[in-house]
């Protein structure tokens, strides 16, 4: 699979300090396009989410507000209803498009979709409505981040194949979701592996042809 990365010049170019440890695998770089209503705050914290989840296996992000510039990684949270699950009673925040068994680079995430899920789990994290809107920020980051970063498993290792544990396992409770813990969502040492062997084979293509 072909994934294009835009990596900064200065980073192909420039060797990394003998007294630092080199990064594991350059960053990718994401055009992130979002509705106007979506909280700014809530991007943030969804940013940091997926970051934080992808950090173990060593990938960074470049993000970039309201661009989509060719051959880059572009992530859209919009309205879209998204395509319907085979689960019953699930509801799509995120997905990828596949064309020939290979994954697009568009990842989206519904805005709408996931407003509702948060109603819906007033269970776990009570009324949406009698909360703060740092609160509501907050939990909306998880949902947006953990969603993206479960996405992003899916193009970064070209499978539409969900796992029962892990970032791919398909179906999510509301805990999973929305708790201080995202372990729920970690990579087992395989898929860091193929992730970083992809990320490093991809630079290196680029580089070569710079």
């Amino acid at each position: 699979m072909s994934i294009t990365l835009i990596v900064a010049a200065a980073l192909a170019a420039a060797p990394a300090p003998a007294s630092l440890p080199t990064l594991a695998v350059p960053p990718i770089v994401v055009d992130l396009n979002a509705l106007t209503e979506v909280s700014k705050i809530a991007i943030a914290n969804a940013i940091e989410e997926t970051q934080a989840i992808f950090r173990s296996a060593g990938v960074s992000f470049i993000w970039r507000r309201g661009e989509h510039s060719v051959g880059t990684l572009n992530v859209v949270i919009g309205t879209e209803p998204g395509p319907r699950m085979r689960e019953e009673n699930s509801t799509a925040i995120g997905w990828v498009r596949f064309e020939n068994d290979e994954p697009v680079r568009e990842i989206h995430l519904s805005y709408e979709n996931a407003l509702h899920f948060m109603e819906d789990s007033r269970d776990v994290i009570g009324a949406v409505n009698r909360k703060t809107q740092a609160e509501r920020d907050i939990l909306l980051g998880r949902l947006l981040g953990r969603a993206l970063a479960h996405e992003l498993g899916h193009y970064l290792l070209a499978t539409k194949t969900h796992t029962n544990k892990g970032l791919l396992k398909g179906s999510r409770s509301a805990q999973e979701f929305f708790g201080p813990d995202r372990t729920a969502f970690r990579m087992d040492l395989t898929e860091r592996r193929l992730i970083a062997a992809r990320i490093r084979k991809e630079f290196d293509l680029v580089a070569r042809h710079n």
